[in-house]
């Protein structure tokens, strides 16, 4: 039977057919559904990977700049201290005879141009006087030029055999080879240019004279990424890597070449500093150290993928304006 519906006392019939239409879903409708969806889906994916590489690109910008960081934080002490001399000025320093080129405080930069997998760069080597946390006083008077330096007990802890020391009393500076140390005394291995600790003289202060070299390498379990080192000179010590994917290591020097203490040149290759012999003119360090993050980090982007980025680092010694003042 065909129901019937009433409307205003009129009594209409609906056919099986016109109730199968109307309850349905069209062609038309189903494919405007289904365009919609797929355009939705797609706006998600496309918000998904745009959010997702967004997020990737950030995780590898932060980790190149704490990379960068960490190379500032750990070089800025030793560069502080290069060039250290005491109290006294670099003029009065007097080497001994052991004293080897790679430790003298007169000519406190050096290193030369080298290549790593086909990048040229110049690997800095440098001197320090390690001054923070390792100053001892001699607590009395060398009973001769060869004779041991006097200092407190357990401060001797900071002197090494076979490495190097200086001792100044703001008149004077020498820097000498340590040949032993026992409780509260340190031994010398060449005589002096004077006495230090007399009564007569102002206080004498003992620091280690430490040499080292910026150099770049292989990572050690990684052969295709090149690291960043900080290496000791002559000494025993494991090297330290500072950054890893290295891309670019350049060095340049701030130099005074009017001896007036103001800087006037500024970004001078190391290089060029090294072949004109002009160490003495320093007084700041600069390096523009360039690092690349693992591949992919882009997506769709040049060089596989990587992030690239350069960090300019600036270095002043404490004291190098004094240098030949």
């Amino acid at each position: 039977m065909n129901p019937r519906v009433s409307i205003a006392g009129k009594k209409f019939s609906r056919s099986p057919a016109s109730r199968a239409h109307q309850a349905g879903v069209g062609l038309v409708e189903l494919m405007i559904s289904l365009v919609l969806g797929l355009l939705i889906t797609a706006m998600a994916v496309q918000m998904f990977s745009t959010s997702r590489s967004t997020v990737s690109t950030q995780e590898a910008l932060s980790y190149l700049q704490e990379s960068a960081r960490y190379v500032s934080f750990r070089l800025q002490p030793l560069m502080r201290n290069v060039g250290y001399a005491g109290c006294a000025n670099s003029r009065d320093i007097t080497n001994a005879s052991s004293v080897d080129d790679s430790h003298d405080l007169t000519a406190p930069f050096g290193g030369q141009q080298r290549t790593q997998r086909s990048l040229s760069y110049f690997n800095l080597t440098f001197v320090a006087a390690s001054k923070d946390g390792d100053e001892t006083t001699l607590i009395s008077s060398m009973t001769s030029l060869g004779g041991p330096l006097s200092v407190r007990n357990g401060s001797e802890a900071a002197f090494v055999t076979d490495e190097f020391a200086l001792v100044s009393d703001c008149n004077s500076t020498d820097v000498f080879k340590v040949s032993g140390t026992t409780q509260g005394s340190i031994e010398t291995n060449d005589t002096l240019s004077r006495s230090y600790g007399s009564s007569q003289s102002s206080n004498a202060y003992l620091y280690p004279v430490q040499a080292w070299e910026l150099r770049l390498d292989d990572q050690a379990n990684d052969s295709s990424v090149r690291a960043l080192y900080l290496d000791r000179i002559d000494a025993t010590f494991a090297r330290e890597e500072l950054a890893s994917g290295v891309e670019g290591f350049d060095v340049s020097f701030s130099l005074d070449t009017t001896g007036n203490g103001s800087v006037d040149r500024v970004k001078v290759p190391a290089a060029t500093v090294r072949s004109e012999d002009r160490w003495d003119e320093v007084r700041r360090i600069e390096i523009a150290l360039t690092l690349e993050s693992l591949p992919g980090v882009v997506p769709g982007g040049d060089n596989d993928g990587r992030l690239t980025r350069t960090f300019n680092l600036t270095f002043t010694p404490r004291n190098l304006q004094l240098r030949g003042s």
